[in-house]
Formats: C-alpha cells, sequence, structure tokens
C-alpha cells in the first residue's frame, strides 16, 4: 500500500504531461460549440442549399460587406438569396475591404459591422479582411471594439492568411474564438499545408475551395470550404463524401 500511494502521484505527473503533449486540438475547448464540423462558405450569389444536411454541415454566409474607401464607411448588406434548411446553424461573415487611403474611425466600422450582423441564431460572427502589414494595429483596435459590440455570449472569429499562423505572430491574443487559416489561391505547393502552424489560433479550423482539392486537410476539429461557383448538390454531395475522410479520427 505504501508503495501505491508513492506511485499514484507520479503516475497522475506522467499522465498529465502525456495529456499536455498529445491534446492535439480536440484537447481544448471548442472555438464553436455545437457547430457541425463541415461548414460551407456562401458567397455574395444566389445560394439555394435547401438539399444539406443541417445536422452534419453548416453555413457561413456573406451577410455583407464593409468598405472603408475615402475615410467612408459604406455598409452593403447581401443582396443576393440565400435559401438553407430550417435549423442549419449558420455564421454571419462580414468582409472588410479598403483603399490605400486613410481607414474611417475604428467606433464607426464596428458599429457598422455589428449592424450588418445582427441575426436571430446565430453561431459565430466571422470577418474577412485581408489587412496589410501597415493596417495590422488598425484590425487588432477594430477587433477589441467589435467585440464590445456584439452579444458576450456570440462567438467571434476571424479568416486568416496562412503566413499569418506560420511566421508572423501579431494575431497572438486577439479576442476572437479562432482564426481560419485559408488554404486555397495559394499556388500549386504540395507540401503548402505541412509546414507547422505556431499560432495557436490556427489550429482548430482550416479553411479550403473545391477546386484545390488537392490540398490535404490535417487532422482539425473543423473544415470550412469555399466554392469559386454557385454551389449544387453534386458539389455538396462531393464535399459531403470527402468529409467522411477528414473526420475519420
Amino acid at each position: 500500500m505504501r508503495r501505491l500511494r508513492l506511485i499514484a502521484p507520479l503516475f497522475v505527473v506522467v499522465l498529465f504531461i502525456a495529456m499536455t503533449l498529445g491534446c492535439g486540438h480536440h484537447g481544448s475547448p471548442d472555438p464553436l460549440p455545437g457547430m457541425p464540423r463541415l461548414v460551407l462558405w456562401a458567397w455574395e450569389r444566389p445560394e439555394h442549399l435547401e438539399y444539406i444536411v443541417p445536422s452534419a454541415t453548416g453555413v457561413a454566409y456573406l451577410a455583407g460587406t464593409v468598405s472603408l474607401a475615402r475615410s467612408e464607411v459604406q455598409a452593403q448588406p447581401r443582396l443576393q438569396p440565400l435559401f438553407v434548411p430550417d435549423r442549419t446553424p449558420v455564421i454571419a461573415v462580414i468582409r472588410i475591404e479598403t483603399d490605400s487611403g486613410r481607414l474611417a474611425p475604428v467606433r464607426e466600422v464596428s458599429k457598422a459591422i455589428a449592424g450588418l450582423a445582427a441575426r436571430t441564431g446565430l453561431r459565430a460572427v466571422q470577418i474577412d479582411f485581408d489587412a496589410r502589414r501597415s493596417q495590422r494595429q488598425y484590425y487588432r483596435d477594430l477587433i477589441t471594439q467589435l467585440r464590445r459590440e456584439i452579444p458576450d455570449k456570440l462567438p467571434l472569429e476571424m479568416t486568416a492568411l496562412v503566413s499569418w499562423c506560420r511566421d508572423d505572430n501579431w494575431i497572438n491574443g486577439l479576442e476572437v474564438a479562432e482564426a481560419v487559416p485559408m488554404f486555397f489561391r495559394m499556388g500549386m505547393d504540395p507540401h503548402a499545408t505541412t509546414e507547422h502552424l505556431r499560432e495557436p489560433l490556427c489550429l482548430s479550423s482550416f479553411g479550403i475551395s473545391t477546386d484545390e482539392f488537392y490540398v490535404t486537410v490535417p487532422h482539425v476539429r473543423r473544415v470550412f470550404v469555399f466554392s469559386s461557383q454557385r454551389w449544387t448538390e453534386t458539389s455538396y454531395r462531393a464535399v459531403l463524401e470527402a468529409s467522411k475522410q477528414w473526420f475519420a479520427n
């Protein structure tokens, strides 16, 4: 019994180390609780997605675009129809576009985004902004302000250039639930996805495109899929079938 009392604490320590080193993305809380592992991006075009399976598929739809041209805020809501089955988990995506001029005040932009994403039943709000290096501090300030504008229980997330997740830690510490690295429009490098992603915010989800299925999908919690053309039942079924392999383990 004495020997067991001595061994037990050591076993707990070893188990803790093993779990810490090997926990992977499943060892951390899901940034989007209740969201399916497969999510379709639905961009600004008519999308009729009545055929998707809500229990297996979520939709991240472009809810609007905020343009910051000439220091003015121009908020354009979605103009194209979107049809999804009842009970489909949805994420509102807000695209931010800028010119090379002066950026509009953060508070004004944040209010415009919150207005475009003001819909009941959302699972999250996702910001899509390819910020230049000179705009990074502005983006950080915007995320901080936006976190105050939207409900506390509504997750805020962002898309991310892959470089932000690899060698550049500028998004570290942002008040977002996760960052989704976009592994498409990157060229034909077959090793693109094998390099280590160092930023913790980028380790839960993964973004690919239907026309670049050669990209290897790593073992992640969730995959977002973009289509360069309107979704069809055929293209959806192909993605759904592929997802069985992605989420096999």
